[in-house]
C-alpha cells in the first residue's frame, strides 16, 4: 500500500469522467485544454470508452493541489457537463 504522503511527490493520476450532458462546444474547448496540458508534459493519454458516455484522462502531477487545479479547470468540469466519478493514483 502506498502511504497518503507519498501523493505529495510527483505521482499519476488516472481520472475517469461521465458526460451529465452533450455539449460539443464545451467539449471542443476540453480537447484543447487537455492537449495544452499534454504539450507541457502533464497529460500522458486520454480517450473515451467506446459506445459509452465516459472519459479518462491520466496525468503527471507534482502534488494533489496540481491535481486538483486541472480538475477544477477542466471546461466540462466547470460546466457541469462532465463529473469525475473517480481518480486512481499511481
Amino acid at each position: 500500500m502506498t502511504p497518503a504522503s507519498d501523493y505529495k511527490n510527483p505521482h499519476h493520476v488516472m481520472l475517469f469522467f461521465e458526460e451529465n450532458q452533450v455539449n460539443d462546444t464545451c467539449m471542443a474547448e476540453r480537447i484543447i485544454y487537455y492537449q495544452r496540458l499534454k504539450n507541457a508534459g502533464k497529460v500522458l493519454l486520454s480517450g473515451n470508452f467506446w459506445n459509452q458516455a465516459r472519459n479518462f484522462v491520466i496525468v503527471h502531477v507534482a502534488s494533489d493541489m496540481e491535481l486538483e487545479q486541472i480538475i477544477d479547470n477542466d471546461p466540462a468540469v466547470k460546466q457541469n457537463i462532465l463529473k469525475l466519478v473517480r481518480a486512481m493514483p499511481f
